[in-house]
């Protein structure tokens, strides 16, 4: 596979985290106009091989004091969007959690202001399409998290496009953001959730139930027949992150990862970085890892981001359009 092709081809990335997802010299610049110590981001990018999850998680306690300020937040969604623009990602969901921003007293209204002016920077320079997903965090309370999305709602506004639920999966499964979840779902928002990333395929049913149209990660799903059954025959679509899935041990090796299990038996699915900086990786590398290891043709490369389009959170408008340019892209 050519790595100039999969780079120019038009590209869809549904699952990318803010926080994770800075470039390091950007965050660098912020670690030192904030008079943290000179290697302070070296812990920014996680091992190849992580204990589990939360040992991968760990990596975004250095990333997240510098991510408190409304200048902050707009320099780094720029350079987010930026960095995926830089390899024609041509629409991008970047998703964050807003109650994590507030240690030094911005308001959520103040933390997704200073995202969005950073987003607007980045599409009147470059042409891409991004919008705004805003996490509730799992270990955080029902009442925040209901809150949080309620706030969410009441704000209306444009860029945010849904709403996801992250964080310690293992530890807190969906029922304990179901309150939270609903009230979401009740207002009318698009919902995305990080589930069966940690072993539990009954975390993504719970998900299903719950009005999630679409999954984070997804991938213990892959040995349960029903689960298959009822994340296909719903249209579901499997956000799947193949570097992070196995720095974290979602899955133990390349051999074992479902991404032609899923492409065989018809389940949706996109490929997305997760974090590029935490798993130092793009949207190029990891289309290239799947191409090496799973024999992807370019046309199954440009259908997977048709697929991951026409399971965006956006208009119809918007994703008939960046589908016709996927279309009219030329196979190698």
């Amino acid at each position: 596979m050519n790595r100039e092709w999969i780079k120019s081809l038009p590209k869809v990335e549904l699952h990318c985290h803010l926080d994770g997802s800075i470039p390091i010299e950007t965050l660098k610049e912020l670690a030192e106009e904030a008079g943290l110590p000179e290697n302070w981001m070296n812990h920014a990018v996680a091992p190849a091989v992580c204990a589990d999850l939360n040992d991968y998680l760990s990596t975004f306690d250095a990333v997240l004091p510098v991510l408190q300020s409304e200048d902050n937040l707009t320099k780094a969604a720029y350079a987010v969007a930026r960095a995926a623009h830089q390899e024609n990602v041509v629409y991008l969901e970047m998703r964050f959690g807003p109650l994590l921003h507030q240690r030094e007293g911005l308001t959520t209204r103040q933390v997704i202001e200073a995202v969005c002016k950073g987003i607007e920077q980045a599409t009147a320079e470059f042409p891409i399409i991004v919008t705004i997903l805003a996490c509730a965090l799992r270990h955080h309370s029902e009442e925040r998290n209901t809150q949080l999305f309620e706030e969410i709602h009441n704000l209306q506004v444009e860029l945010v496009s849904g709403i996801d639920v992250a964080g310690d999966e293992g530890n807190f499964p969906n029922e304990c953001v179901e309150s939270a979840v609903r009230t979401g779902v009740a207002s009318g928002m698009q919902l995305t959730m990080h589930s069966g990333e940690t072993g539990s395929y009954e975390n993504v049913l719970t998900a299903i139930a719950l009005g999630a149209t679409r999954i984070g990660h997804g991938v213990a799903i892959q040995n349960n027949v029903d689960a298959i059954a009822s994340v296909k025959d719903r249209d579901i679509l499997l956000e799947l992150c193949p570097t992070s899935n196995l720095q974290t041990g979602a899955v133990t090796g390349w051999e074992d990862y479902p991404l032609r299990t899923f492409l065989d038996q018809n389940v949706p699915i996109s490929i997305n970085t997760d974090n590029r900086t935490v798993s130092d990786t793009t949207l190029t590398d990891e289309f290239m890892l799947c191409a090496e290891h799973f024999q992807l043709t370019a046309q199954e490369i440009k259908e997977l981001n048709i697929t991951a389009m026409q399971h965006a959170f956006t208009s119809d408008e918007v994703k008939q359009s960046v589908i016709d340019k996927i279309d009219r892209f030329r196979n190698k």
